[in-house]
């Protein structure tokens, strides 16, 4: 079906799915937001919830029920969030006739096991070694892995939950126990949108409440490419250095706007990324693809591709080239190609700093008052930062966590060089006490 206003010269109404304040802010300075009308259809905490259950069904219901409500219908349909929000704009595109990737190139992407699959016919000789695990099954199945060390990380999650590096066989009980009492949490509603598919990508016998087994990947530098597909060809506008700290380097301490990668690297990667979203026959939409970069050995190795675009890097796109790519996800759904500026934003280089406690666990007990902030914005006026936790939390309680750290919060910042933005970060740490109760580990 299509209820899609007809003609060009009226206004047109733009749906975001899982919608913001902040992320809606970064659409509105766009300077064609004038003539859009923004339309929320799903909050943020519906499509991400603190308690974690998600009912993908009636999330689809309720959307449609929005979108029909609306006078005239929506002339595009986006989101900026990981599942569920990739997969209901997949849905709800093809629902109303509007330019998107399918559902079943979506699937490719977002199913970690089928996008390994593909992978490995398209890059025979990079793609890594890699098992599909059922956590509840025995033991005698688990001699299809690879050898130690490797990393085993659910079928379908984000923020690196219950992603973990396993080295010994200690380490692959607890990772399975732990994926036995939260993998359903993402695994059901994943199941609820792979049903809606009419055809599946891979392996129809792996489903959402599966774990995969891979070979590492990972090496000193990781970096992504932010871009598009239209009409076949794939264009990339912006590459972003992922910096990790933690004991393995599994936890991001910052994403830094633009990457310091040889055109070379990029090259080879832009190559790799149009043969791998060919066969996956995704098209009309945009995309981010995480690359790992061996220096040394010029080695590239793919990490996993989003079939949005990363929210994380929004601002950093705005500091530095003077919009949000919240218009690139709006331009393909409007049914255009594209148009980003490059470089006429105010700084030269932007970061998205994430403060992280690597204690095993603890309660907040000081949080920054709103005076503190205020007086830090009046040194640094353009600092854009959340706090994610409360006082009295305990850091367990916090759900969208990866396995080695907790998240404090998100900070904000552009300047003119990298030196500057560690200073006023460092700054911003100093300023801001964020205390915290260390409980004792549980056996």
């Amino acid at each position: 079906m299509s209820n899609r206003k007809q003609t060009s010269e009226e206004r047109k109404t733009i749906v975001v799915i899982g919608a913001d304040d902040h992320n809606l802010a970064l659409i509105a300075a766009i300077p064609e937001a004038k003539h859009w009308d923004i339309q929320r259809v799903l909050e943020w905490e519906d499509v991400q919830p603190d308690h974690g259950r998600i009912d993908f069904d009636d999330l689809y219901r309720t959307a449609r029920e929005k979108i029909d409500a609306l006078d005239g219908g929506a002339d595009a349909i986006i989101g900026y969030l990981d599942f569920p929000v990739t997969s209901l704009v997949a849905l709800l595109t093809r629902d109303y006739g509007l330019p998107g990737a399918s559902p079943e190139a979506v699937a490719s992407c977002e199913h970690k096991y089928w996008m390994r699959e593909i992978e490995a016919k398209v890059f025979p000789d990079t793609a890594p070694e890699f098992a599909a695990l059922n956590p509840f099954a025995s033991k005698n199945s688990r001699h299809a892995v690879p050898a130690y060390p490797f990393w085993l990380k659910p079928v379908k999650a984000h923020s690196s939950v219950l992603g973990f590096m396993i080295e010994e066989d200690d380490d692959l009980d607890r990772a399975l126990h732990a994926c036995r009492q939260k993998l359903h949490y993402f695994g059901e509603p994943f199941n609820d949108f792979l049903a809606h598919l009419e055809e599946p990508g891979g392996s129809a016998e792996v489903g959402g409440n599966y774990a995969v087994a891979e070979e590492l990947v990972s090496a000193r530098r990781q970096f992504t490419l932010e871009g598009y597909v239209w009409q076949g060809d794939v264009t990339i506008y912006g590459v972003v250095d992922s910096i990790r700290v933690g004991e393995h380097k599994s936890s991001f301490s910052r994403y830094q706007y633009p990457a310091r990668v040889p055109d070379h690297i990029l090259e080879e990667s832009k190559t790799m990324t149009a043969k791998l979203l060919d066969a996956f026959g995704y098209d009309g939409s945009p995309f981010n693809i995480e690359f790992f970069w061996n220096p040394d050995t010029d080695a590239l190795r793919i990490l996993e591709v989003n079939p949005r675009i990363s929210k994380s890097h929004s601002p950093l796109f705005k500091m530095v080239d003077g919009v949000s790519h919240h218009k690139v996800a709006i331009d393909l759904s409007l049914g255009r190609k594209p148009e980003m500026p490059h470089r006429e934003g105010k700084d030269e280089i932007a970061a998205k700093f994430m403060w992280r406690s690597v204690e095993a666990d603890g309660i907040v007990k000081r949080v920054p008052t709103d005076a503190e902030i205020a007086d830090l914005q009046k040194l640094l006026p353009d600092l854009d930062l959340a706090i994610l936790v409360e006082k009295e939390q305990q850091l367990s309680s916090m759900f969208y966590q990866d396995s080695y750290s907790y998240e404090l919060a998100v900070i904000f910042l552009g300047g003119d060089s990298e030196e500057m933005l560690e200073d006023a970060y460092q700054m911003c740490i100093d300023c801001l006490p964020i205390h915290l109760k260390p409980l004792p580990e549980t056996a």
